[in-house]
């Protein structure tokens, strides 16, 4: 004789079961509508270089920079530069990538757009000469209150 409880637990496996069977995510059409940069063409002879990986937290303009010297032969195919891009990415960054629709970025020049309003606090800014002299000293401020500042 069957248990009330083993029934239950059964019962509940197989609308599991059936809940997974639902879900079909390698579905082939649903794949080339994930893809950020449809019908891309990858050259032959074509190596992707040595990146490092952007994390989200470096400087953003540092980085592009460093990826387009990177794909310095391919800088004219927009495509492929858009491609690739996520191959440089990691953590939470990569994650910002996946989640771009492909309606949105259709030329390398809306990736960097997009990229840089994400990660545009990151951006290295050297205080120059002027900026550095209007950070005096208040009277009523101690010491360490000011190096902090």
């Amino acid at each position: 004789m069957v248990k009330e409880d083993d029934l239950n637990k059964f019962i509940a496996l197989e609308q599991m079961m059936k809940a997974f069977e639902g879900i079909r995510l390698l579905d082939s059409i649903k794949a080339a509508e994930m893809c950020l940069v449809p019908n891309v063409v990858i050259p032959k002879k074509f190596r992707v270089p040595e990146y490092i990986k952007y994390t989200g937290t470096q400087c953003s303009i540092t980085h592009f920079k460093a990826y387009c010297n990177k794909m310095a032969e391919m800088v004219n195919d927009e495509k492929l530069l858009i491609h690739f891009f996520q191959d440089n990415l990691s953590d939470v960054a990569l994650i910002w990538y996946m989640q771009l629709e492909n309606t949105k970025v259709k030329r390398w020049k809306d990736l960097v757009d997009a990229f840089m309003r994400q990660y545009k606090f990151n951006i290295n800014v050297d205080p120059n000469r002027l900026s550095l002299q209007a950070i005096e000293k208040d009277n009523k401020e101690s010491i360490r209150e000011y190096a902090r500042r």
